[in-house]
């Protein structure tokens, strides 16, 4: 995807942007470094998973709050690859996982990671995808909230962090 400004939605707060960006633009990845700083706080550690492949992200989102990052989210296809749930079974077609929802502290609570998750999916249809899974953790309830509100289900566990007591998977239908 090009870096262009996604369409305008009436959800999130007045001042709120959302844009398309590369993997590597500095605002993205100023946030997951944030996001991840965040989680080894959280979890105790250092996420010990493999770094993600730029390759296979499709589009990766930055909101902004009156011109300032704000937030990041990003999807990568995972349609056919091993999904680490120890049977040899992989993704179904057109699956996209959700990678790096990240909303910055002192943005939370208005509204920007239901419009990041908006845009995603909107972006995610545009060029095929019908699935979306996502993991994240005990330790982010707010995360857990956000993704049943918005109509996630919880699946069986997949991915690096498979059969984790810590780790929760969750699914939807585009």
């Amino acid at each position: 995807m090009t870096a262009t400004t996604v369409l305008p939605s009436t959800v999130g707060p007045e001042g709120l942007t959302v844009d398309a960006v590369a993997w590597d633009d500095p605002a993205a990845a100023g946030l997951r470094a944030a996001q991840e700083a965040e989680m080894a706080v959280r979890y105790g550690g250092e996420d010990e998973a493999p770094a993600i492949d730029p390759r296979s992200i499709v589009v990766t989102l930055v909101a902004r709050l009156d011109g300032r990052p704000v937030g990041t989210a990003a999807v990568r296809d995972v349609s056919g690859t091993a999904d680490r749930r120890g049977r040899g079974t992989a993704h179904p077609a057109a699956t996209g996982e959700v990678k790096r929802l990240y909303v910055d502290g002192d943005a939370r609570g208005r509204g920007v990671a239901r419009r990041l998750m908006a845009e995603l999916e909107r972006a995610a249809r545009q060029v095929g995808f019908r699935r979306f899974v996502l993991e994240t953790g005990t330790a982010q309830p707010e995360a857990i909230a956000l993704y049943e509100a918005i109509g996630y289900e919880p699946i069986e566990s997949f991915g690096d962090h498979a059969g984790f007591e810590q780790q929760r998977c969750y699914g939807k239908r585009l």
